[in-house]
């Protein structure tokens, strides 16, 4: 009984932990699509600026 309890906990405990990782994955994609979101702009201006002078 004691080691089909223990199965269990640890299945669930995977699953939390492949849950946080899919988490911390999507977040980290979403700041990646972000910063080039704001980058790039900034890098358009940037070559921009030299072609006008």
């Amino acid at each position: 009984m004691l080691q089909l309890i223990s199965e269990v906990v640890t299945i669930m405990v995977v699953l939390a932990l492949v849950w946080l990782a899919m988490l911390v994955a999507s977040v980290v994609v979403l700041l990646a699509l972000a910063a080039l979101a704001l980058t790039t702009p900034r890098e358009q201006d940037g070559a921009r600026t030299p072609s006008r002078r």
